[in-house]
């Protein structure tokens, strides 16, 4: 861990925020906002930087990653917020580092292609249903759903406004449409 002084966190912290292209790596940045929000707080440094406490927060997410994972940011082979954001919510180590190493051999860099890869396990349509059929229990019925990106955040909105997950909200929709169906059948 890097021994840090004031100056230097502060001329990192300002140097590597509010720009498309950082010169630091982000667990260096990350790093000198840990040291500054130890000395300040979240809100004071927030409001030096001119950032929301929650972009700080979003920084600090690549500190609770694995080293393994970490490394990858340090060498700037993983170089987001947004995506250490979205592998810190992985939470299982395993699932973090195989993420990682999905995204960085992944030909796509889009922030919505790396959330999609990382939401649905990065696995094949074929692989992930067979480890599903392989895992469930008898009874229940798996079904997979491919949406495009706007269905996606179309329904992602409708269920936080709901309080629920995607999926039971998807589950409640076919349940009403199929009740329905049966009702105007009878």
């Amino acid at each position: 861990m890097r021994n840090w002084d004031k100056a230097t966190a502060w001329a990192i912290a300002f140097e590597n925020t509010g720009k498309k292209k950082r010169p630091k790596d982000l667990v260096t940045v990350a790093g000198a906002m840990k040291y500054l929000t130890g000395l300040y707080g979240s809100k004071a440094v927030a409001e030096k930087l001119n950032i929301s406490v929650e972009m700080i927060r979003q920084f600090l997410t690549v500190l609770d990653l694995p080293r393994s994972v970490k490394k990858l940011f340090v060498s700037r082979r993983l170089d987001s917020v947004d995506v250490a954001k979205e592998l810190a919510a992985l939470g299982d180590e395993r699932k973090q580092e195989s993420a990682a190493k999905a995204i960085v051999n992944s030909p796509s860099k889009d922030v919505r292609d790396i959330k999609r890869l990382i939401k649905t396990g990065h696995y094949r349509v074929k692989d992930a249903k067979r480890t599903v059929l392989e895992a469930k229990p008898e009874g229940l019925n798996i079904f997979l759903l491919d949406f495009d990106g706007d269905t996606l955040r179309k329904l992602e909105k409708e269920a936080k406004v709901r309080k629920m997950k995607p999926a039971d909200l998807v589950r409640n929709i076919i349940i009403k449409w199929l009740k329905t169906k049966t009702a105007a059948k009878n």
